[in-house]
């Protein structure tokens, strides 16, 4: 019979010692080790004890050799390496994130752009040379395949079709919030987005995916005080020139052709359901991810989860995270 990780910690915080491992699990896909704060913050396991008891549960940790300690950085792989790595993907990001903020609000000018958000790595502080600076955008109701279509064209003409700094992968309108997708990698990604554009509705996206909280029941929304508002001439002018039948059949239209596209690059590589995931194509949602990022990291996670339980003769409590 298996030892249990509930077994070698302190019986009151067995669950918060269970999801420090398996948070730092999950990061460890990416060789993200994590400080004390990220792991409360990501902890499957609602935080309510004190400082002196959380010391207190990673010291046992270590003590096991469960998990490693690398100055503020704590990881599941004793590799110094992954530090030097991390620290200087965040300074990159805080680099990168003066761009992002400056093509958010540019974004922000297209017709029927309601909010912009930062998704991907940049919205966990991190960027190396091979990263995108992925947005995640929110449009009115009906209009939204108009407004990715000619965001996706200025993208092509103009940014020669680069992703570097102009990733519009995620669209949604705003009747439509709550991501339909509901696991540990959907909330991860919608708990951590940076607001840059649209105050209201990223605090309404919060409480329209207010089921993320069930997974990461310490996180907290982002400080909004420096998000952007206003709208643009151009913005003006192309909303009333399509806020009318021309507008709605060219939104259909817009939607037909790119599923149409998808299908032909794509449909081949994926099954029916995975295919309806990766390149959702709804009236009031987009997403074109051809790499299916979700599908590789839970299964990854799983692995993880998996190898540590073989080769530490431990059971982690399935119910945290």
């Amino acid at each position: 019979m298996l030892n249990t990780v509930e077994e070698q910690t302190i019986p009151k915080n067995a669950t918060l010692a269970v999801g420090v491992i398996k948070t730092l699990l999950y990061f460890d896909i990416f060789n993200y080790p994590l400080t004390k704060e990220e792991l409360l913050f990501f902890n499957p396991s609602k935080y309510m004890s004190s400082s002196a008891d959380t010391e207190l549960i990673l010291s046992h940790l270590l003590s096991q050799k469960l998990i490693y300690k690398f100055g503020q950085f704590y990881a599941v792989q004793n590799e110094p390496a992954h530090i030097a790595r991390r620290l200087a993907g965040n300074n990159l990001a805080v680099q990168k994130l003066k761009t992002a903020r400056k093509f958010s609000r540019f974004i922000s000018w297209f017709p029927y752009v309601r909010a912009v958000m930062l998704s991907g790595s940049i919205s966990k502080g991190y960027m190396d040379k091979s990263s995108d600076i992925d947005f995640f955008i929110v449009t009115a109701p009906g209009r939204l395949w108009i407004t990715r279509t000619l965001l996706v064209l200025f993208k092509r003409i103009f940014l020669l079709n680069s992703h570097k700094n102009f990733c519009v992968n995620y669209f949604i309108d705003y009747n439509n919030l709550e991501i339909e997708e509901k696991n540990l990698f959907t909330a991860i990604e919608s708990i951590t987005l940076i607001p840059t554009y649209g105050e209201k509705l990223y605090w309404d996206f919060w409480t329209a995916n207010a089921w993320a909280l069930q997974y990461f029941p310490n996180s907290a929304p982002r400080d909004t005080e420096t998000i952007k508002s206003g709208t643009s001439l151009i913005k003006k002018i192309g909303e009333r020139l399509l806020n009318n039948g021309l507008g709605n059949r060219l939104d259909q239209y817009f939607m037909d052709l790119t599923l149409k596209r998808w299908k032909s690059l794509f449909a081949t590589e994926y099954s029916k359901k995975d295919f309806e995931v990766a390149f959702k194509t709804k009236k009031y949602a987009s997403k074109n991810h051809p790499r299916f990022y979700q599908k590789k990291i839970l299964d990854a996670y799983q692995d993880k989860i998996v190898q540590f339980e073989k080769n530490f003769n431990v059971t982690l409590n399935t119910t945290a995270g």
